[in-house]
């Protein structure tokens, strides 16, 4: 999903859940630690990683800092 399209609400709750996968998967693979497990999530890692981007980029064109 763009952030283009999504409202600041929404940006700002795509971020709170993009962070909370991410922190479960990081729970998830400490447990488990594997190396086979951390390939394994390879794809759902960079998945959150872009959208996180995706979304604080847009947050930051939306409202540049003035300062």
């Amino acid at each position: 999903m763009q952030g283009v399209n999504l409202s600041d609400d929404e940006l700002w709750c795509g971020i709170a859940e993009n962070t909370n996968a991410m922190s479960a998967l990081v729970h998830q693979l400490g447990l488990g630690g594997a190396v086979g497990a951390i390939n394994d999530h390879q794809r759902v890692i960079e998945k959150l990683q872009r959208e996180y981007r995706d979304y604080t980029a847009e947050l930051r064109r939306r409202y540049p800092a003035t300062g």
